[in-house]
């Protein structure tokens, strides 16, 4: 038991390696003020995620310091393992 969790957290600290810092970019739709149409969700971060770095993630191990409803770029940070967190930027620009 002890070496299969010793191996996930080995994978998990790859993934965390493959993403930590990095930029994820995320195109949206807005008004007229710049205000997006809905908001910019965990499940299209995660979406981004595997189609940017090839890192398949839960969107709820994804959590946001604040909702994302604007362009701009946020921080996100990414629960791999109880001890391995991956902290991440997410830039939503216009469609």
């Amino acid at each position: 038991k002890e070496y299969h969790e010793e191996v996930q957290r080995k994978a998990c600290e790859d993934m965390q390696a493959k993403m930590e810092g990095k930029v994820i970019e995320l195109k949206a739709k807005a008004g007229q003020n710049g205000k997006l149409f809905g908001s910019v969700t965990p499940k299209e971060i995660a979406k981004a995620l595997k189609a940017q770095f090839g890192v398949d993630v839960e969107k709820r191990k994804i959590t946001l310091d604040t909702e994302i409803k604007a362009f701009g770029t946020y921080n996100a940070e990414v629960k791999l393992h109880p001890v391995v967190t991956a902290k991440i930027k997410v830039q939503v620009t216009e469609e």
